[in-house]
């Protein structure tokens, strides 16, 4: 299988392999753009939070999720999802996969012509 990175919102990079959904939600921030979307990857990685006292405790675990982009309205967002997805089940080789406006975007994980390159695709094998 391919070795896939894709980058989040937020700048840093998550394996593909970690990614168990991709779907769309709607921003709840009061100063977005009402209809403003975020691309949404949940992962297989618990997280949550608990109480406990003594023997007892309770609290709530669930998949982690990471934002993968902001989009003005919710048709937009589903067209990106959409292609990530295809772009996730087709990939044949080691790939960067990030974003820019609408597009998803492919490179190869050994190319170092941009600012935004992993460091993480040094330790990739080359295919």
């Amino acid at each position: 299988m391919a070795q896939l990175w894709v980058k989040t919102h937020g700048g840093d990079w998550l394996r593909a392999d970690q990614i168990i959904e991709i779907g769309v939600e709607t921003v709840r921030a009061p100063n977005d753009s009402p209809g403003a979307t975020e691309v949404i990857a949940r992962l297989a990685v618990a997280t949550g939070s608990g109480n406990w006292d003594y023997d007892r405790g309770n609290g709530t675990v669930g998949p982690s999720s990471r934002v993968l982009g902001r989009y003005p309205d919710g048709e937009a967002a589903q067209r990106v999802a959409d292609r990530l997805v295809l772009t996730l089940l087709s990939a044949e080789r080691n790939a960067q996969i990030t974003f820019e406006d609408d597009d998803v975007l492919v490179r190869p994980v050994h190319d170092r012509t941009t600012f935004d390159t992993p460091y993480n695709g040094r330790a990739l094998d080359r295919r």
